[in-house]
């Protein structure tokens, strides 16, 4: 209707219906996480840290590379939720993970 009215084509997003939310990857595993590891789902961990506000012990970002940073930004988070503040421990878990992607 906006595009017949302005004379201009419909943006991508005016042609998509609203959709559903994105489902939570699934949890790769403890063993990906921690010191010395190096992979995308760290990576895609540091990110959603950020997007859920848990990102400020990240001085370049997050990255692929397992630091103290995601540790600790991770711990911040397991304190912030109720379900988690008896584990802070920084690594995620099946339960940390679904919450931060929920």
């Amino acid at each position: 209707m906006k595009s017949w009215a302005t004379g201009s084509a419909p943006s991508k997003d005016e042609d998509k219906p609203a959709g559903k939310p994105k489902p939570t990857p699934p949890f790769p595993g403890a063993s990906y996480f921690g010191p010395g590891k190096s992979n995308s789902h760290i990576t895609l961990l540091g990110k959603q840290l950020v997007k859920k506000g848990f990102g400020r012990r990240y001085t370049s970002g997050p990255g692929a590379k397992w630091s103290d940073a995601d540790r600790q930004n991770v711990a911040d988070f397991q304190r912030s939720r109720k379900e988690l503040r008896g584990i802070p421990d920084g690594v995620p878990g099946p339960l940390t993970w679904r919450l931060l992607f929920s």
